[in-house]
C-alpha cells in the first residue's frame, strides 16, 4: 500500500470535484501519481491496466453539505442571512460564490473551510479504496482539521446584534479576559445598559442573541449587565477585570 504522502491530495481533490463528463481520472496504486484522460484525446497511459484506479467523483450533494455547514458557523449576521438565502434552491452555488465577494474575509476562511474538507474526503477516499492503510489515512486526516472559528468575529457580530437589540441605551460591550486567560471554550461580556432594569430582565432579553452566539461558536457565552454607575464602581473581581483588561467591542 501506499504511505498518504505518496499521493498529490491536490490533484486527488480536483478529481473527486470535477463531475464533468469530458474527463475521467485515474490513480496510479502503484506509485500515487493521478492522470486525467480527457474525451476524444489519447490516453495519456494504459489505463486498462490494475493498476490504475478510476476516481469517481463525489455528488454535489457534498459540496452542497460544505456549504451549509461553513454558513451555520457565520457570526456576521449580515452575512449569515445573506448567505442563508444564497444557498437555497437551484443555482445555490453560483449565488453562494457571488455573495462570499462581499466578504473577504469570510471568502478567506471559506477556502481554507472547503480545502481542509476536501483533503479529509481525499484520505478516506484513500483509505476505503484499500490504497492507504486505515490508520495512515486517519493520521493524515488528522492533520487537517476544520479551521477554528474567529473569535474576534465572534464577539464582533454578537456585538452588533447587542447594538440592534439596544439601540441608544448601549453604552458599551466590553470583552474580560482577552489575553492568556481567555479560552475557545468561554466568552466573557460586561454589557453596560443605560436605564438597566434588572440583570435578569436584561439576561432574559439577551437570551436568543447570546445561545445563537454560543451554538455557532461552540463556545460558552457569559454576559454580565450592568448600569454605567454600576460599572465604575466596579464592586465585583469580574467588573473590575473588564474596567483594567477588558477589550472594547461594541
Amino acid at each position: 500500500m501506499l504511505h498518504p504522502d505518496a499521493v498529490d491530495l491536490d490533484d486527488l481533490c480536483a478529481a473527486l470535484d470535477d463531475r464533468s463528463s469530458e474527463t475521467r481520472w485515474f490513480l496510479n496504486t502503484d506509485d500515487g501519481r493521478i492522470v486525467p484522460a480527457f474525451e476524444g484525446m489519447e490516453e495519456p497511459e494504459d489505463l486498462e491496466d490494475p493498476v490504475w484506479r478510476r476516481i469517481e467523483a463525489d455528488s454535489a450533494s457534498v459540496g452542497y453539505r460544505d456549504m451549509a455547514e461553513f454558513v451555520a458557523g457565520v457570526h456576521h449576521r449580515r452575512a449569515s442571512e445573506l448567505l442563508d438565502r444564497a444557498i437555497a434552491g437551484r443555482g445555490a452555488f453560483r449565488r453562494f460564490k457571488d455573495t462570499l465577494v462581499e466578504f473577504p474575509e469570510l471568502r478567506d476562511a471559506w477556502f481554507r473551510f472547503r480545502d481542509a474538507r476536501a483533503r479529509r474526503r481525499a484520505l478516506a477516499w484513500l483509505a476505503d479504496a484499500g490504497v492507504v492503510e486505515r490508520v495512515a489515512g486517519e493520521k493524515a486526516m488528522a492533520r487537517h482539521p476544520d479551521p477554528p472559528a474567529d473569535d474576534k468575529d465572534v464577539v464582533a457580530a454578537l456585538a452588533v446584534d447587542l447594538q440592534m437589540l439596544y439601540g441608544d441605551r448601549l453604552e458599551r460591550v466590553l470583552l474580560v479576559g482577552a489575553s492568556e486567560e481567555s479560552t475557545p471554550e468561554l466568552v466573557e461580556l460586561v454589557v453596560v445598559v443605560r436605564d438597566l432594569r434588572s440583570p435578569w430582565l436584561e439576561l432574559e432579553q439577551m437570551d436568543e442573541i447570546l445561545w445563537r452566539h454560543a451554538e455557532r461558536a461552540g463556545a460558552a457565552v457569559v454576559a454580565v449587565p450592568v448600569d454605567p454607575d454600576g460599572f465604575a464602581a466596579a464592586a465585583t473581581p469580574l467588573l473590575r477585570r473588564a474596567a483594567a483588561l477588558g477589550v472594547r467591542v461594541g
